[in-house]
């Protein structure tokens, strides 16, 4: 580390939290006073190269299948006592400051441990260029799972950290920047067209959320969240997706289902979940038109790894949850029954804003169901990094599985995802441990209860999608009999929907998300000569016809 001295301008103006959630209480004493100097200690992180971290990365996925690595953390261990500038007031008061600078950085995150600070005292942590100011922070900001402050993301490559102590407090208040984060992919782009703000997708074939297709997967998009994890035990920062989830009481305790590989296999790791991170249009307006919320903090609960069970993951986030944004959060509902059908993944591929992807079939592996993609001019999206730990939805809108591994990348769309199945990870093969299953948590009252619908967090059901349908109409389907192309006509009320088929017993046989034109053409030629029933459900209705296929 390099270490030298910087002049911080007087600065009177307002700073505005532009990335943060903490609410910004009061002022730090520099800002207010010119009674001190500004010339304050710098020091000098290791210069970062980004190319060789992301070429690491590509083989570190290849080799070991790790997530999304978008930061490195550099520890520094600085206190009050071994650095940094501390002036002594003429009243007897203390202030202490010190910046940190990591060449090039996209975005920095300070953990701090050791934090115990008189109620008095203020501690607040800024950027270079005075665009963001977090804190002040207290006790109440440590996170309980690992006693560790975690600052809120600093935009730029400098972080400044001031704490104020008076004279007559009855004793010091300790703490020590323990390591920084350097956030190196491309997480800072407001103006980017086509990326967000905390990630940067690989493909080009993604769907945002905001698209029309969307619209019958409302509640179960705003669910979703983009999940950071910080891991001390690799000194690295990975970015994984999840699902807020709904529990059989209904109580909203902030559980979050993701994926086991995400944690490295480190426990002691560090969470926040960012919540509305989407565009708020279908051609990928930048997200910074919508907020964007965060909780920081989350703990364990259960979890199974890929190679012994289904890669699950349940958090609990211990974060404030504020009401900025609690309104907008939806727990998703599950089903546990192990029946599978077609619906649609919502993740974050590269950490990017919000995507929606519908799988052509989905089939029954072990502990897995195993999804394929669209191919070709009829794209309906894939996943790639970022999206590991999403929900997989059935065709009713529920949770069936989180996504562990697969092939399948926009520049190869004939490849498949392995989503850990929800209905394995509920028992985890009548495991005995409670961390080892989703049973204890989400249903902990041992009801009994294999399938639960979604709730709004302010406490209204956000049911699955087959159920807010109400008026049934009719289909009109041609020619009926036929080989299996047919063309369906029906006078829908939305632009898109979900086309099922079932045999004459009422048994599911395919389950299809379509484009609601006024005319659609559709292929059922896999299907053996019988007589079935068609059904597709849109917003408000559900439309019905049978269909005869005589080959």
């Amino acid at each position: 580390m390099k270490k030298s001295i910087i002049l911080i301008a007087f600065v009177l103006l307002a700073i505005v939290p532009a990335f943060a959630q903490k609410e910004v209480v009061g002022k730090p004493y520099s800002f207010t006073h010119n009674n001190i100097s500004q010339n304050v200690d710098r020091i000098e992180l290791p210069a970062q190269d980004h190319q060789k971290l992301i070429n690491e990365d590509a083989i570190n996925f290849v080799k070991d299948g790790k997530p999304m690595r978008v930061g490195v953390s550099e520890i520094v261990k600085l206190n009050t006592k071994n650095s940094g500038r501390t002036d002594i007031l003429p009243n007897g008061d203390r202030l202490w400051r010190v910046t940190v600078k990591s060449p090039d950085a996209l975005m920095l995150c300070a953990y701090i441990s050791n934090f115990n600070i008189p109620e008095e005292a203020s501690f607040y942590i800024y950027s270079g260029d005075f665009s963001q100011l977090t804190g002040k922070y207290t006790a109440e900001d440590v996170q309980e799972q690992n006693g560790w402050l975690v600052s809120e993301d600093i935009m730029g490559d400098e972080i400044t950290f001031e704490y104020y102590e008076p004279a007559d407090v009855l004793f010091h208040g300790t703490f020590e920047i323990d390591h920084i984060s350097h956030i190196y992919r491309d997480i800072a782009a407001y103006s980017r067209e086509a990326k967000g703000n905390i990630g940067d997708s690989e493909g080009d074939c993604h769907i945002n959320v905001a698209c029309p297709i969307a619209n019958p997967w409302r509640n179960q998009v705003n669910s979703v969240v983009c999940i950071s994890i910080h891991s001390p035990a690799e000194g690295a920062d990975f970015l994984c997706s999840g699902a807020m989830i709904n529990n059989v009481r209904q109580d909203k305790t902030p559980y979050v289902l993701s994926a086991n590989h995400c944690l490295n296999d480190d426990n002691n790791c560090t969470f926040k979940f960012y919540f509305n991170y989407q565009s708020p249009t279908c051609n990928n307006e930048p997200a910074s038109i919508s907020p964007l919320y965060r909780a920081n903090g989350g703990t364990v609960c259960a979890t199974a790894n890929l190679n012994s069970s289904s890669d699950f993951l349940l958090l609990r986030i211990t974060g404030n949850i504020s009401n900025l944004y609690a309104d907008s959060i939806v727990f998703a509902g599950w089903d546990a029954t192990g029946a599978g059908s077609v619906g649609a993944g919502i993740h974050h591929p590269g950490g990017d804003y919000k995507k929606i992807s519908f799988p052509r079939q989905v089939t029954s592996s072990n502990k897995y169901w195993k999804t394929y993609w669209y191919t070709g001019s009829n794209n309906k999206g894939v996943t790639e990094q970022g999206s590991s730990g999403s929900p997989l939805f059935n065709a009713n809108g529920r949770i069936i599985g989180d996504l562990s591994t697969g092939s399948s990348s926009c520049e190869y769309t004939s490849g498949y995802d392995n989503y850990g199945k929800f209905s394995w990870s509920w028992t985890n093969n009548n495991n005995s441990s409670n961390a080892k299953k989703l049973q204890p948590w989400l249903d902990p009252d041992n009801t009994g209860t294999l399938i639960m619908d979604g709730m709004h967090y302010n406490g209204s059901p956000a049911v699955g999608i087959a159920s807010v349908a109400q008026p049934v109409q009719n289909l009109t389907i041609a020619p009926n009999p036929s080989f299996g192309n047919v063309n369906i006509k029906g006078a829908f009320d939305s632009n898109s929907g979900i086309c099922n088929v079932y045999d004459m017993m009422g048994k599911l046989i395919s389950s299809t998300t379509v484009i609601l034109e006024p005319s659609i053409n559709m292929n059922f030629r896999d299907l053996p000569n019988g007589t079935y029933f068609v059904e597709i459900i849109s917003d408000n209705h559900i439309y019905k016809s049978k269909m005869v296929i005589a080959k």
